[in-house]
């Protein structure tokens, strides 16, 4: 990204990833920046360790992935991953998959997953793998020079990175099917117009917005957030009406139990901000 990068509080450098933490907010930046952060086997190594570090570390609130230089993610690295893509043809597609797709179902799980929200800072092309990985995170904020594409139906095979379920989710199930048949690209504008942005900025702002969002989340009810993510991802799963109020009554139960609640009811007859505390 251009401008001058501030140095966190913490910074892990691995092979072609770096984690940063600051204020709660942990940040993982894709860096191949000369290869447009293309996903190689070396990534799913680099994300297994810096994940394992994020899911450990309690006093993180929310989590922002991006990638360095121009581009968010441009998908697969056809001449590093699982061998040059042209000389696997000969496999049947069981060891094509095994060879291509070993991790990427794990990054997007652990994504999903997680208990803190997600933020992807998309600074620029998210193509394939890529553009499964920022549909994967909460929430996306992309600057004017951010472009999608699913990219896979262009090379004669179907999305393996979840676009499935969560691009319908964002979009609606006709334009998810556009999407994803015709493998076009659909750039920045078009992109929050549709919902798979939530903010567009322009470029120079995206770093400060983006972190402005990040930093009104760490501050708030961690109990609460993890409650609510957990809540509305069943709740865009198949449950139905009944199900979902019967699930979100007992977290609300769980979250009235918390310091964070009798903080906000303290705060609120005060009449000042709540600190919230994650418990």
């Amino acid at each position: 990204m251009k401008g001058v990068r501030l140095m966190a509080a913490y910074r892990k450098d691995y092979k072609v990833l770096y984690l940063e933490k600051e204020d709660g907010i942990a940040t993982i930046t894709l860096n191949r920046p000369r290869r447009l952060n293309a996903i190689n086997d070396q990534f799913y190594v680099d994300w297994i360790k810096a994940m394992g570090e994020v899911t450990k570390d309690d006093s993180l609130r929310v989590l922002v992935l991006t990638g360095a230089g121009r581009a968010f993610c441009s998908g697969g690295d056809f001449k590093t991953t699982g061998g040059e893509i042209y000389k696997l043809r000969h496999l049947p597609p069981k060891d094509f998959q095994k060879a291509y797709h070993r991790f990427m179902p794990q990054v997007i799980w652990a994504l999903q997953n997680l208990d803190i929200p997600t933020i992807a800072m998309v600074n620029g092309p998210a193509y394939g793998q890529g553009f499964g990985m920022a549909l994967a995170c909460d929430m996306r904020v992309g600057s004017d020079q951010a472009r999608c594409c699913v990219a896979w139906t262009r090379r004669g095979v179907m999305p393996a990175c979840g676009e499935q379920w969560t691009l319908p989710r964002i979009v609606g199930l006709g334009r998810a099917f556009e999407i994803i048949f015709t493998g076009r690209e659909v750039g920045a504008e078009e992109a929050e117009r549709i919902g798979i942005l939530n903010k567009l900025v322009p470029a120079a702002k995206l770093q400060e917005e983006t972190m402005e969002l990040a930093r009104a989340l760490a501050k708030g009810p961690a109990v609460a957030y993890r409650l609510g993510k957990m809540a509305l991802y069943k709740a865009t799963s198949g449950m139905d009406m009944m199900d979902t109020l019967d699930f979100t009554s007992a977290a609300q139960a769980v979250a009235f139990t918390t310091e964070d609640y009798w903080e906000s009811a303290k705060a609120f007859e005060e009449k000042r901000e709540p600190v919230f505390r994650g418990r």
